[in-house]
């Protein structure tokens, strides 16, 4: 794997007594991190020893289809733009609407 991305020092952690480490406080600082949940981390090092990590989120089971299906995926992420920027129709009566469909 090679890396391209711009790293920056987000603080120091010491080894605990049991050689482990503790990053929750710095993932609180790095405000990407902090709007998903985090549920693991891939684990890479490099040949000089440095190590990465990259946050991982589970997607639950029943949700796996939208993300394996791009045009679906595209679709869902159209609609949400539309509603951000305010393209949206209000519907008064959605058995008349599903009956027109």
């Amino acid at each position: 794997m090679k890396v391209s991305e711009n790293f920056k020092l987000i603080g120091v952690v010491k080894l605990d007594s049991k050689n482990r480490i503790t990053l929750g406080t710095l993932i609180k600082k790095f405000k990407k991190l902090t709007k998903n949940t985090i549920n693991d981390f891939e684990t890479f090092i490099g040949d000089n020893g440095d190590i990465l990590l990259k946050p991982r989120t589970a997607i639950p089971t029943i949700e796996l289809w939208i993300h394996q299906n791009p045009e679906i995926l595209y679709n869902i992420k159209e609609g949400m733009e539309d509603i951000k920027e305010g393209r949206t129709t209000r519907i008064k009566n959605l058995d008349d609407f599903f009956e027109k469909l």
